[in-house]
C-alpha cells in the first residue's frame, strides 16, 4: 500500500493481502485431506465396533466355556465333595468367571487347610488342594448313649471328622469338641503340639494327654505320670521319654519329669523293689 493511502481511500473491488482468492485446486485438495481423514476416523470406530462384537459373541460362545474342572490332592476330602461346594458348572463362560467364592466354599470343608485355582483359556479349571495333617484324637459326645466316637483334630484344633472307631492317635482330653469344622479352644493347642510329638511312640503305653492343676500331663497306664513343662522342646522330650522307656522299669517310679528333657527328673515309688 502507498504510504499516503489510506484504508478507506483503497477502491472498491480490490482485494487486500488476506483476502486473496485461493487456487481451485489448492481448496479441492484440501477438502480431499478432510474426508480421508474423517474416513479413516469412521473405519477405525467401525473395526473396534466389530472386534467388540466378535470379541463379545466368542465369549458367549462354547469356545471359551468351561470344559472340565479337576481337582487335585483331596484324597480326605474327596473329588466329588470339592466339586459340589466348588460349584463350577460345565458350561460357565470363562470370561468373567470369578473363583474367589468356589476356593471360599472349598477352604469352609473341614479337612482342606489350603486350596488354589487357576484357568486355562482351553476349558479347563483346576483346584489345587492342601489337606490338613490328623495329630489326635479327642472323646467325643456320641448321640446315641452308651456309644463313644472319636473327633480327629489337627494341630490348629481343627475338627476333621469324627469316627466311631478309635484311630492310631494319640488320646487328648478336652472340651467341648465341635462338630466336624469346628475348631477346639485355644488351651488345646499345647496338648496338641505334645500329641504330634508322641505320634512316633504309639507302640508304647502312652495314655491320654491332658491339663492336671495347671500341668500338662501324659499318662502311662499301669505306670505314672509324665509331667511334660512349657511348650519348649516338644520333640526332645518326646524323645526323652522314649528313652526312659526303652531302658528304665518305670513300675518303680510314680512321676517322670521332663521340663528340662536334658535332665529329666524321676519320683521313686517308696514301697517298690
Amino acid at each position: 500500500m502507498p504510504a499516503d493511502e489510506t484504508p478507506g481511500d483503497r477502491p472498491e473491488g480490490r482485494p487486500s493481502e488476506t483476502e486473496l482468492p485461493v487456487d481451485p485446486r489448492i481448496e479441492a485438495r484440501r477438502k480431499d485431506v478432510h474426508s480421508r481423514r474423517r474416513l479413516r476416523v469412521w473405519i477405525t470406530f467401525g473395526v473396534v465396533a466389530v472386534l467388540l462384537a466378535v470379541a463379545f459373541g466368542i465369549s458367549r460362545s462354547s469356545l471359551l466355556d468351561v470344559d472340565e474342572v479337576e481337582v487335585i490332592g483331596a484324597q480326605r476330602t474327596g473329588a466329588n465333595q470339592v466339586l459340589e461346594v466348588a460349584g463350577v458348572e460345565l458350561g460357565t463362560p470363562l470370561l468373567g468367571l470369578d473363583l474367589s467364592g468356589p476356593r471360599n466354599s472349598i477352604a469352609a470343608l473341614p479337612w482342606v487347610d489350603q486350596v488354589r485355582s487357576s484357568r486355562t483359556w482351553g476349558g479347563k479349571v483346576t483346584f489345587d488342594v492342601t489337606e490338613r495333617t490328623a495329630v489326635a484324637q479327642v472323646p467325643f459326645d456320641a448321640q446315641i448313649p452308651g456309644e463313644q466316637s472319636w473327633a480327629v483334630v489337627d494341630l490348629q484344633g481343627r475338627v476333621l471328622q469324627v469316627d466311631p472307631i478309635r484311630r492310631q492317635l494319640p488320646v487328648v482330653l478336652f472340651g467341648p469338641v465341635p462338630e466336624p469344622g469346628g475348631w477346639l479352644g485355644g488351651s488345646a493347642l499345647p496338648l496338641l503340639e505334645i500329641s504330634q510329638a508322641l505320634i512316633p511312640l504309639q507302640g508304647e503305653e502312652i495314655g491320654a494327654i491332658s491339663w492336671l492343676n495347671g500341668q500338662m500331663i501324659v499318662d502311662l497306664p499301669g505306670v505314672g505320670q509324665v509331667h511334660w513343662g512349657g511348650r519348649d522342646n516338644p520333640r526332645g522330650k518326646a524323645v526323652a521319654l522314649a528313652t526312659f522307656l526303652a531302658r528304665v522299669d518305670l513300675h518303680c517310679y510314680e512321676k517322670v519329669d521332663l521340663s528340662d528333657p536334658d535332665r529329666p527328673a524321676l519320683t521313686p515309688i517308696e514301697e517298690c523293689s
